[in-house]
């Protein structure tokens, strides 16, 4: 039997409800040429079974069962030793991909071989799948670049990657990385390659209320801060001081009305002197940025929610009224 193209790599652990309707998204897929690789890490609530019954009905169906829970790291690098495509395409238990999602990135990356790490913007769902917020990426490979300090630059459920460069040259993802695993290798990855996202939507991410403990949120807020230290270094050549990571971590974490002016005056001021003509989307990156930050401000100070606002039809015009189009009247 031929090699397929591309593996789907999927890590199960108590994926409950959601398991079945996001496998059922990917063996759907317009691109057929896959094997879907699940690696079960000890579900205790049957999980397990669901993968089983998928795997009688569709060959394509790789199930991987762990006696002891390792945790999802150990499980994403169990798949990658295993996986056959030479493209491997990430997603979580709980989420969904669009039907030509596979299909639109194995194209992207055939016309374009120098990218070896692609993502796609996405739709946040709740538990109904309703749509709870819309999740964009900066495109280009300098927008990317620049993001990588601020915030993890791709959505991890929705990437595709060459099963070689990530295995072979990087070693797959750090395990000393529990939660932001993803972020760590993706500014890894591209300090030495090409990458780019789509800006399609062809991913719903699933956004749980309480899926994170405080202990959880903690753990992942400090993983973050390590690889966005790193990042910076490297994208700002320079080391910041201790201030300015706080900035980029409030930020990240929400920004307030007490560090706003603050974080946008840093922010001016690296974006000077950022080395190279601006890329294609970077206006769009910038709106972006801002609408992240009128998104946390908006439940603590509306004005100035608006003043981010604002900032983003500054920056970008069309790019930001088609983006609350989209979220606010469904356009």
């Amino acid at each position: 039997m031929s090699e397929p193209a591309i593996t789907v790599l999927m890590t199960v652990f108590n994926a409950g409800r959601f398991l079945d309707p996001s496998i059922r998204s990917l063996t759907g897929q317009a691109f057929r040429n896959f094997e879907f690789l699940i690696v079960d890490d000890a579900s205790t609530d049957g999980s397990a079974a669901v993968v089983e019954e998928w795997a009688r009905q569709d060959a394509r169906i790789r199930l991987i069962r762990n006696e002891t829970n390792k945790g999802q790291t150990p499980c994403l690098n169990q798949g990658l030793r295993l996986a056959r495509g030479k493209w491997i395409a990430r997603q979580d238990a709980d989420d969904l991909s669009h039907p030509v999602r596979l299909a639109e990135q194995h194209q992207f990356l055939t016309i374009h071989p120098e990218i070896v790490l692609l993502g796609t913007n996405g739709r946040m769902i709740d538990e109904q799948d309703r749509l709870a917020g819309l999740l964009d990426a900066p495109l280009t490979h300098q927008a990317i670049e620049w993001t990588s300090p601020f915030l993890n630059p791709f959505m991890h459920t929705s990437v595709m990657f060459r099963a070689d460069i990530i295995r072979d040259e990087f070693g797959g993802y750090d395990e000393s990385y529990r939660i932001a695993q993803d972020y760590d290798l993706w500014t890894r990855v591209l300090a030495r390659h090409q990458t780019a996202n789509l800006p399609q939507r062809l991913v719903g991410y699933r956004h749980l209320e309480g899926s994170l403990s405080k202990l959880g949120r903690e753990r992942a807020f400090a993983e973050a801060g390590q690889v966005s230290h790193r990042a910076s270094e490297r994208v700002f050549r320079r080391e910041l001081d201790p201030a300015e990571h706080r900035l980029l971590a409030r930020f990240r974490e929400g920004l307030d009305p007490e560090t706003r002016a603050a974080f946008w005056s840093f922010y001016a001021a690296e974006q000077r002197r950022f080395e190279g003509s601006p890329p294609r989307d970077f206006s769009r990156t910038v709106a972006l940025h801002h609408l992240k930050a009128a998104g946390s401000l908006l439940s603590r100070d509306k004005a100035s929610a608006l003043c981010e606002i604002a900032a983003a039809l500054r920056s970008d015009f069309f790019s930001t009224t088609r983006w609350l189009a989209e979220r606010f009247l469904n356009a």
